[in-house]
């Protein structure tokens, strides 16, 4: 169906049926974490939006959506200074907040998230993601505290995750195999 959209040699990662099998299990392990706590969601922005709207619409949780904006990546396929572009405007003082993102890659981008929100006045800061990219290349002690699916170190793009700022909207994860 996305053929004529797919840069060549484009391969599916992760099929969609095993997407949504992954979040429905991390939903059910948050139901229990998060019943009865009075919880933040943020949505990273950009590449959060499609896993936070399939992660959501699973929750049994209070909680209050917001999002925020901070970025490494723009238009290259290689990280770059931290940029802030959005803040949340909800209060985050005395609230257990969940931060929701595609991807973690290196880390840079949760850990400086995390840390604002503390500052902020959260009493907790909790990430999820849906990919975790196996490699060496992490950000100081930073680790999420749940993760969908772990993969090798691939490019990907699809599911939110992008290929310069295109293709986020894929309902599978590929890649590009190297040469």
């Amino acid at each position: 169906m996305y053929e004529q959209i797919l840069p060549a040699n484009s391969q599916v990662l992760i099929d969609r049926a095993t997407i949504d099998q992954a979040i429905l299990a991390l939903a059910q392990r948050m139901n229990a974490e998060f019943a009865g706590k009075d919880v933040a969601f943020l949505t990273i922005m950009n590449g959060g939006m499609i896993f936070a709207s399939a992660l959501s619409t699973r929750l049994n949780i209070n909680m209050e959506m917001d999002y925020l904006q901070l970025s490494r990546y723009g238009k290259s396929q290689t990280g770059g200074q931290l940029v802030w572009k959005y803040q949340p405007e909800i209060n985050l003082n005395n609230r257990h907040v969940v931060l929701c993102d595609d991807i973690y890659d290196e880390g840079h981008t949760l850990a400086a998230a995390h840390a604002w929100c503390l500052e902020k006045g959260a009493l907790s800061a909790t990430s999820v993601v849906l990919i975790h990219k196996q490699h060496d290349r992490t950000y100081a002690d930073y680790k999420p505290d749940y993760v969908a699916l772990d993969i090798p170190d691939h490019y990907i793009f699809g599911f939110g995750m992008d290929l310069e700022e295109k293709l986020r909207h894929l309902p599978e994860i590929y890649y590009l195999p190297q040469d």
